[in-house]
């Protein structure tokens, strides 16, 4: 029996029967590389999250791979050097997740940055990664900065310089570094919360008591052990350290993107904006599939984790700027298709009087015997974070292990050595009947793993279903969700997996019930069961709708 209920039942088996050399918890981003470099290096891993892959910051990051340029007026060189040298890496190992994505600074009269500064800065920025960055950043006057941003506000320009960043997909990147640690012998269970942390006599830690909260479920309550247990919360890095009595490490701040329609907000760029209000940095991201994001904001917040959505004034905020840099826009609250909002895990500054956008994001690693807490860092950096990690959690008990993680694609980049066969994925897709927007969606979103999601068209016709008729979302992928990639809730598929709330103007809700009812199928959900997971996608639409409500 290889349905997705008996495969978690066994993933709870061996949790409670094996003893591993690492336990992680948390599966974001920085949770799923520790695992995936840990497997690599032929460790007996375990990894538990209390909900879903990504479901917190590293599902709500701006969709960036950047080396952080403005990192350079901080004077953080290791930090930008660190960030470049990643983002060459990933471009070659998630080639199809990790691609090019051209920004514009604009330069208007009384800007604190004239053109000549940020020339240097990007020279600086440059040569921090050799020199092989995708283009080098070139120059444009008033005239030629128009040409390359229409829609841009004329009066006071004075020019612009376009460099080179990426965009990326932060949820398909951390799936795709869970699959691989799948694939290579992790055991990795989803909707299962740590609730204390077990020590032995020398006040150790040997491991963690796990228990199942996915609703219907067993709610199984186990105890997994473990040489070495890491955690890689982010912003509930307290909530662990606090099961055995340590002190809080995190000072978190908020981050709010609004998504629009790319006719109400066109943009062939990132554009980098300054906010008129208080100066800090947005930006505008042509996001694809017609979407536009705009995005972020930067302000403390203390309140619970589990709990954070954009508010009025966030938007607000947000529109304020975008219409200051695009006035003939005109954009108003109407015009917001949906949100994101997310915690970065920061470090407490040494001072209060630090303000959010002035926090480092810098990391730190905490350890005590059988424990290592892992915080702050950025999802740029990841790969290189989690060998960090890893190589301390080793020390703890053996000789280190050599690091493989940058030789290895990642599962949807594996054969793709060039942008020459990325642009080749499509090609069979088309031939087999599939649209050209799929077809170019999949092969980008998917790389080489999209003939799987082919091959289920061509055994179920149903599979070819179209979920929206804008968006190039099939059936296919709700099906690859349930069965390969671990999604137990409706939530899991129409948030991260194929995400309806953030790009469909609807927010999928005209759909819901279709995904909800095939997802019944395949994971023996009663009608009691479909219903709520049905009541809880709606409340989490609602959540993601706040900003309309005015404070």
């Amino acid at each position: 029996m290889n349905s997705p209920v008996a495969q978690r039942a066994r993933s709870f088996k061996t949790l409670a029967d094996e003893t591993f050399d690492l336990l992680i918890v948390g599966g974001g981003i920085t949770g799923c590389g520790i695992a995936r470099d840990a497997a690599l290096r032929g460790l007996k891993v375990a990894l538990v999250e209390k909900n879903d892959f990504a479901s917190g910051t590293s599902s709500k990051s701006s969709k960036l791979v950047h080396g952080g340029l403005r990192y350079l007026e901080q004077l953080e060189f290791r930090l930008v050097f660190e960030s470049v040298n990643e983002r060459k890496l990933l471009m070659k190992r998630a080639r199809h997740l990790v691609r090019p994505l051209p920004f514009l600074v604009s330069n208007y009269q009384g800007d604190k940055h004239w053109l000549s500064t940020l020339n240097l800065g990007l020279w600086v920025y440059e040569a921090l990664c050799g020199f092989q960055a995708y283009k080098l950043h070139e120059t444009f006057g008033t005239r030629g900065t128009l040409e390359q941003e229409p829609t841009l506000r004329a009066d006071g320009l004075r020019g612009a310089i376009r460099y080179y960043d990426c965009l990326t997909d932060d949820v398909r990147l951390t799936l795709e570094n869970a699959l691989d640690a799948r694939a290579l012998g992790a055991t990795i269970v989803t909707h299962a919360e740590v609730g204390a942390l077990l020590r032995d006599s020398q006040d150790r830690v040997i491991g963690a008591q796990v228990k199942d909260v996915l609703d219907g479920a067993d709610n199984r309550d186990i105890e997994v052990r473990a040489r070495v247990v890491v955690n890689a919360t982010g912003p509930w890095s307290d909530e662990v350290r606090a099961l055995l009595g340590e002190p809080g490490i995190l000072k978190p701040t908020k981050g709010v993107h609004l998504v629009v329609d790319a006719h109400r907000l066109p943009a062939r760029h990132a554009w980098m904006m300054t906010s008129p209000r208080d100066g800090r940095v947005v930006f505008v991201i042509p996001w694809g599939l017609g979407r536009t994001a705009i995005g972020t904001t930067d302000t403390f917040f203390d309140g619970d984790p589990d709990q954070v959505h954009a508010t009025h004034a966030d938007a607000e905020y947000l529109l304020e700027t975008a219409n200051h840099y695009c006035p003939d826009a005109k954009l108003t609250f109407d015009d917001v298709l949906s949100t994101w909002a997310g915690l970065r895990p920061l470090l407490k500054p040494p001072s209060d009087a630090v303000g959010a956008s002035q926090v480092s994001r810098e990391h730190m690693i905490y350890e005590r015997p059988g424990f290592i807490t892992i915080a702050g860092g950025k999802l740029t950096t990841y790969r290189r974070l989690a060998k960090e990690v890893l190589d301390r959690a080793i020390a703890q008990w053996r000789d280190k292990l050599a690091c493989t993680t940058q030789d290895r694609p990642l599962p949807g980049s594996e054969g793709l050595d060039t942008d020459a066969d990325l642009e080749k994925l499509a090609k069979p897709l088309r031939a087999k009947g599939l649209s050209g927007s799929v077809a170019r969606y999949w092969a980008d979103t998917y790389g080489t793993r999209s003939s799987v999601l082919l091959e289920r068209t061509v055994k179920d016709a149903t599979a070819l279903t179209a979920l929206d008729r804008e968006l190039p979302y099939l059936m296919a992928q709700v099906d690859e969700a349930v069965e390969h990639e671990q999604a137990l809730t409706l939530e899991d598929v129409m948030v991260r997996r194929v995400p309806f709330l953030l790009r469909a103007k609807d927010q999928g809700l005209g759909v819901a019930e279709t995904v909800a009812a095939r997802m019944g199928q395949k994971l023996q959900w009663s009608d009691a069961r479909q219903k709520a997971e049905l009541t809880q996608y709606r409340a989490e639409v609602a959540s993601s709708r706040a900003y309309r409500r005015a404070s």
